[in-house]
């Protein structure tokens, strides 16, 4: 049997090569020449800096090291996940139950019946976290419930591969630039967001929504209605990553996009009902005995979790010991950050005379804001995809019609920290493995701590809202060279 070190030699020099193929400018370094951006003296000397041979080299290994370790231990994570004889499964448990129970026309949104269903089948016994899913979720689960839980899994496993391929390829489609470089520093950071890693490992649906969306938005912006609210209705199986989409697209008034994935997902909702023999009112009291429960889960509850992203927990945080004081907190920044994308969304609007058009800065606030105000775990991170190419897109736009200016440079240079306060160098590398310190289910972790390095991730969200907010704003009074769409470059 071949080693994992001779593995890794052989991606080491894989990537190198990759790299050094890919790791060029092409026509844009001809249209880059006359930049102002690029003019700058704070720009010239930090590009003789990395062009310093002991510099570029350093930069270049550091490169090709990461991105070697980040593809062994995904390698590694998808040969054990499949391979290995008992799983650990995770999350994937929750919705092979729901279908297994969904084959035998029970109903999984039921406590007592998903508790049993979970023990009899996953042989995991005790308190178990109800399942709060919509029931349109059952259709697309449907399948898995055909095969054994280890043969689903690794199906499911290979789905994620897949969904992320698609996530990569839509992300590409979306920039502006088509060198190499900055195609593959796209597909880099995309991949290297944790939400696409942990999702892999714990096998939830969140590369699945991420998917769904970022192709709804492709075909949005190319009036293909029909799809884009078809791949929205089925989105909305997760509908706190979702449910912000549909007042957006009512707002530019895309009223056909928004009927057709009202359709599917009421489509959805009434074949999940019919085949676990349930009504809309029994789900509907079945999701309100649930939910209080799940949210008593140490991995869910806004005092204990130390994974979640969203905003909401940031007044537990700071304010364990006043529930009043602490939801106060997380109302406000909530309704402060609503009312900022809001207002920027109406003077948007109101200056294009309500255009039907959408643009990418809109779906990344939309995305971001998502995050930030609804329940949010670590997967949900595979919803800035859309964030990073628009962070790329920006700097392109920047080099070639503007002057540097230092102000709008750090908003920009905020946004990259706080994207990559979300990958898996950052977040699964150095927040993990800190968290594995202490334990924190228990209330173990010190008040500092999770006011400060543990809360990095809703900071870094919070972040990114504000930095493409003021980018996107700062955008509308620059732009006075009308915006390439590369859609309408392939379109056309």
């Amino acid at each position: 049997m071949i080693s994992f070190g001779f593995w890794n030699v052989i991606i080491l020099i894989t990537v190198a090569w990759f790299l050094k193929f890919n790791w060029r400018l092409d026509s844009e370094k001809t249209a880059w020449q006359d930049s102002l951006f690029l003019k700058h003296p704070s720009i010239q000397r930090l590009t003789q800096f990395f062009r310093q041979p002991i510099v570029n080299f350093i930069l270049q290994a550091v490169i090709v090291l990461v991105l070697t370790r980040f593809l062994c231990y995904t390698g590694w994570l998808v040969y054990n996940l499949t391979n290995r004889p008992d799983p650990p499964y995770w999350d994937f448990k929750w919705f092979y139950v729901a279908s297994r129970l969904a084959h035998q026309h029970l109903s999984p949104f039921n406590v007592e019946v998903f508790n049993i269903g979970f023990c009899s089948i996953t042989k995991v016994c005790g308190f178990i976290p109800s399942f709060v899913y919509p029931p349109n979720i059952i259709p697309p689960l449907w399948f898995v419930g055909y095969f054994p839980m280890k043969t689903a899994f690794t199906i499911w496993t290979w789905l994620h591969l897949i969904a992320t391929g698609f996530v990569l390829w839509g992300a590409n489609i979306l920039l502006v630039s088509h060198s190499r470089a900055f195609r593959t520093i796209c597909s880099i950071s995309v991949a290297f967001l944790y939400g696409f890693v942990f999702d892999l490992q714990v096998g939830n649906v969140a590369t699945f929504i991420a998917v769904l969306l970022l192709w709804m938005f492709i075909c949005a912006r190319k009036n293909w209605d029909v799809i884009a609210g078809f791949f929205l209705g089925i989105a909305l199986l997760k509908p706190t990553l979702v449910i912000l989409f549909i007042p957006y697209f009512l707002i530019k008034r895309r009223f056909q996009l928004v009927f057709i994935s009202i359709v599917t997902v009421t489509f959805l909702a009434v074949i999940g009902l019919a085949v676990t023999g349930n009504s809309l009112t029994g789900f509907i009291q079945d999701a309100t005995r649930g939910f209080p429960l799940w949210l008593n889960d140490p991995s869910n509850n806004a005092y204990i979790s130390m994974s979640r992203l969203d905003l909401r927990v940031m007044g537990p945080r700071f304010f364990p010991d006043s529930p009043f004081v602490a939801k106060l907190f997380s109302d406000l920044i909530v309704l402060v950050l609503v009312g900022l994308v809001s207002w920027y969304f109406y003077k948007k609007q109101s200056r294009n005379a309500w255009s039907k058009k959408v643009d990418l800065s809109e779906m990344v606030l939309i995305s971001t804001l998502s995050i930030a105000i609804n329940y949010s775990q670590p997967t949900s991170s595979v919803m800035l995809a859309p964030a990073v190419v628009f962070l790329l897109n920006d700097l392109c736009f920047q080099i070639k019609n503007c002057a540097f200016s230092r102000q709008r440079m750090s908003v920009w240079l905020l946004g990259v920290g706080c994207v990559m306060v979300q990958t898996a160098v950052i977040h699964g590398g150095l927040l993990v493995f800190l968290g594995k310190r202490w334990n924190w289910k228990g209330g173990e972790l010190p008040y500092l701590f999770k006011v400060t390095i543990f809360s990095l991730p809703s900071y870094a969200i919070l972040g990114l809202t504000l930095s493409v907010l003021v980018l996107a704003i700062t955008s509308l009074r620059q732009k006075q060279v009308p915006e390439f769409d590369p859609l309408d470059h392939v379109s056309g």
